[in-house]
């Protein structure tokens, strides 16, 4: 039985063989699941990552990849929406003037199509990331507007979305939304959009969770997220980058 593993970095270069001087073939986001194939080679691992335009075999550094347990089964059988959304770790607003065209993109998918990225986005790239696994989304800029989307969950599971209160005195309707990847202690890691400016994982605080959802197309498909013990509100998971490996 083949085993999977998931890369911990922020970005795991992937290499033709087992040495930093070899050639890089592609970039794995944080959270990628790979297959490891036989032919390892100490401190390298040689895997099979499955993306979203096809399969790619290579070579990633043992340091920057974790085993999924028994208990994590359910980060096998991820949502669709996932990968979509993983793949654009990264993307950022551009200071000054200029707008990033890809949160523009994901503006564009909502019935909001803003031309500034200082546009609250959070919604958009949720709605983005369902348009690209032809799922309908709530065409909504407005991440309350997921409280009425799908169905919901009595407890978070991997993927699933979930929607935050962030109201204040000034707008009682604010709020924020994005996909649960693991509970930290108190806080729930999650990966989204508009969150310090750009897409990345951050911690949220559990006590702020307005629902937890999902399409009802798939029902029963994807199990409890994992647990791990520590972290808060605000501070975001052990992710280290690896570009260099």
């Amino acid at each position: 039985m083949s085993t999977t593993w998931r890369t911990t970095a922020s970005i795991l270069r992937f290499r033709s063989g087992p040495a930093i001087g070899n050639n890089i073939i592609g970039k794995l986001p944080y959270g990628t699941l790979i297959t490891e194939l036989l032919g390892n080679n100490g401190e390298w691992l040689r895997a099979k990552a499955t993306l979203s335009d096809g399969d790619l075999v290579g070579w990633v550094s043992r340091s920057h990849v974790e085993r999924v347990s028994v208990s994590d089964q359910s980060l096998l059988n991820e949502p669709p929406w996932l990968p979509y959304a993983r793949a654009e770790i990264g993307v950022v607003e551009y200071p000054g003037p200029e707008h990033n065209p890809r949160i523009i993109e994901y503006l564009r998918s909502t019935s909001n199509p803003a031309t500034s990225d200082e546009t609250p986005w959070c919604s958009g790239f949720v709605n983005w990331c369902m348009l690209q696994a032809k799922i309908t989304g709530t065409g909504s800029a407005l991440a309350r507007s997921w409280l009425g989307w799908g169905r919901e969950l009595k407890a978070p599971e991997y993927g699933c979305i979930v929607v935050f209160d962030r109201s204040d005195p000034h707008n009682p309707d604010a709020g924020h939304v994005g996909f649960y990847l693991e509970t930290t202690g108190p806080g729930l890691q999650i990966l989204g959009g508009n969150q310090q400016n750009k897409v990345c994982i951050t911690s949220y605080a559990s006590r702020k969770v307005l629902s937890y959802r999902t399409t009802a197309l798939f029902q029963g498909s994807f199990g409890k997220g994992p647990e791990r013990n520590g972290g808060g509100q605000g501070v975001p998971p052990p992710v280290t980058n690896a570009q260099n490996e």
